[in-house]
């Protein structure tokens, strides 16, 4: 079976550590005053995917079927000690 070829564009970007805790933050802040509960994996996910949308909208790009791959070195936890870049790996249908 051959596989077929695909459109699919593949990006990473990369988000100071303290930067993108504090965008966590505000998320959280924001969801928790809605009454919707979220884990803090799936806060993770959703702001590393709004950050993704940015860095496309920045390139006057709408991209489609956006994925977030991957995300290293989030914080997982509600401190963060230094600037370290979180990398978020994403791909989406131009």
């Amino acid at each position: 079976m051959e596989e077929q070829p695909t459109n699919r564009q593949w990006q990473t970007i990369e988000i100071p550590a303290r930067e993108f805790s504090k965008r966590l933050s505000q998320f959280s802040e924001t969801q928790t005053a809605t009454g919707a509960l979220f884990s803090r994996l799936a806060l993770i996910h959703r702001v590393a995917k709004v950050y993704a949308v940015e860095a496309m909208s920045e390139l006057g790009h709408s991209p489609t079927d956006l994925e977030i791959e991957e995300i290293t070195d989030p914080p997982l936890y509600g401190h963060t000690i230094d600037d370290d870049p979180v990398f978020i790996q994403f791909s989406y249908f131009k």
